[in-house]
């Protein structure tokens, strides 16, 4: 018996198995089953890890386990679009898994201070996780490890300082303080283990404490806004099916038609919810018609094309008289689902790309603040998975929207996780920039969020399903225009840390040197 329970924790505590366990961890705290505790554990059997290796390229070999581990499994819905899409896109983005765990190792055989290596540690994870999110040749924002809060507010509400990065930078000095315990060896440690475990506390109970005081401190708003949302429910397999245009438009006629007797101010369509070219396509005169005979201003979603190679996923506002008062073109493409990155180095994947189907989309030039009758509100609009980037919603917000519409189609995920993991997304942009966001899915989550990133009304069926079902709700949204610190300078969190880590890595080679010449 003792020999099978030294061969189970000698498997146990090797640093492949931990690695893994990293993975699963981080998995589960993300829906489904949405463990959110679980974030501020799950990084520490991959420092664990860490500490038993003894090269930089084990290193990254157990950072890019973890992750490829991490985004097969919270992305496991993929694989109904394309199987190949779903291992190359976790294969690229465990790159960054491999990069923080070689940052990671570096740091730790350093004779820095435990302060400096757990700041060290939870900077190298916001860089990471900063330059993967954000720069425009990588751009891929799912899962931000704070995303796994999105559904507890009182969590939440220090992305209004920070961001969705600088929480993230919490939750990874709560995983690295908490690791360092784990030294049963250094028994004259034991002082030192209380204060980091005091420290890991406090942290932890700060963003709660903070978080109950910002829910509780909110005030009463003097204007609302009537919006609409609409959620058409269409199979993807009927998407873009010519015989099905007719019926797809007649779904959104009669939907805005139900909604306007609610008296509502604005109505919005789903992602290319018109299923054709909306400047190209006769039955776009139907839509206008149709704003025309409800008198009322509406936002559709519809695809742009000006030649057969430049073509946009559009979103366009038509005002009362059904004239198309604006548009805005998507800025951030998906990769491997919208488009091919890096093409001079994928080229291989294009005839794979045109077998499956893959579209190859233009981005658009800018963003759009979108004004209409109701001149006092202005409001911006995100498509798709932008609102997974915390730099997109905020240059809205900067530029004078008083709220944010997000429109997608989640139809192609089936009844999985990533309709609420994408909800995740929208919930921290109310957060950071203290605006309401508005969805509308052809199937996902259709719905109202708060300033404070609670969900306040959804599209549900009888049992409370939320997603394949068709429908509308009507909101009176609350409109309080008031900017976080994060809208002003919070969003600089990253670029901060970035200044941490060099100022942290000078250090260290001023020290080697001086060591080196005495």
């Amino acid at each position: 018996m003792t020999k099978k329970k030294s061969a189970l924790s000698a498997f146990i505590l090797r640093p492949s198995f931990l690695s893994l366990l990293t993975g699963v961890l981080l998995t589960l705290s993300y829906p489904f089953p949405g463990w959110k505790f679980l974030a501020w554990v799950a990084l520490i059997p991959l420092f664990y890890a860490l500490r038993l290796t003894s090269s930089g390229a084990q290193a990254l070999g157990l950072g890019y386990l973890a992750g490829f581990v991490f985004f097969a499994l919270s992305m496991h819905w993929l694989v109904h679009v394309t199987l190949v899409g779903w291992l190359l896109l976790a294969a690229f983005e465990a790159l960054f898994f491999a990069v923080f765990a070689w940052l990671v190792f570096w740091g730790k055989r350093t004779e820095w201070p435990t302060i400096c290596k757990i700041l060290w540690t939870a900077s190298s994870w916001t860089l990471t996780e900063f330059i993967r999110s954000e720069v425009p040749v990588f751009g891929f924002g799912w899962n931000l490890l704070a995303y796994s809060q999105a559904f507890s507010p009182v969590m939440i509400q220090s992305a209004s300082l920070v961001g969705a990065y600088g929480l993230g930078f919490l939750i990874v000095m709560v995983n690295v303080t908490l690791a360092k315990l784990f030294r049963p060896e250094k028994r004259r440690e034991r002082g030192v283990a209380a204060s980091l475990f005091s420290f890991a506390v406090l942290i932890f109970l700060g963003n709660f404490i903070f978080g109950e005081w910002r829910l509780l401190e909110e005030k009463q708003p003097e204007e609302y806004l009537r919006v609409s949302v609409l959620q058409g429910n269409i199979p993807q397999s009927l998407k873009w099916a010519p015989v099905a245009r007719e019926k797809i438009v007649g779904i959104y006629s009669r939907l805005s038609e139900l909604a306007s007797t609610d008296q509502t101010d604005l109505v919005i369509w789903p992602e290319a919810s018109f299923p054709g070219y909306f400047n190209r396509d006769f039955q776009s005169e139907i839509v206008q018609n149709l704003a025309l005979k409800l008198s009322l201003p509406m936002l559709i979603g519809g695809l742009h094309r000006v030649t057969d190679n430049e073509i946009y996923n559009s979103a366009y506002l038509m005002d009362k008289t059904g004239g198309i008062r604006q548009r805005y073109d998507k800025l951030h493409l998906v990769p491997f689902g919208e488009y091919i990155p890096l093409k001079p180095l994928f080229f291989w994947l294009t005839p794979i790309a045109d077998a499956l189907g893959i579209s190859d989309f233009s981005a658009g030039a800018t963003s759009e603040i979108f004004r209409w009758a109701r001149e006092e509100w202005p409001f911006g609009v995100l498509i798709c998975f932008e609102d997974v980037l915390p730099s997109l919603a905020r240059a809205l917000t900067a530029q004078g929207a008083s709220f944010i519409a997000v429109i997608t189609n989640d139809a192609w995920f089936l009844d999985t996780s990533a309709p609420f993991q994408h909800l995740q997304g929208s919930i921290f942009r109310a957060v950071e920039n203290g605006v309401p966001v508005v969805r509308a899915a052809n199937t996902g989550v259709s719905g109202f969020i708060s300033r404070r990133g609670e969900v306040l009304k959804t599209v549900m069926d009888e049992n409370q399903k939320k997603t394949f079902v068709t429908g509308f709700a009507t909101y009176d949204l609350p409109l309080l225009t008031r900017p976080t610190i994060y809208r002003t300078i919070g969003w600089m969190f990253p670029y901060f840390v970035a200044g941490l880590l060099a100022l942290l890595t000078i250090f260290m080679i001023r020290k080697n040197i001086h060591g080196s010449l005495s």
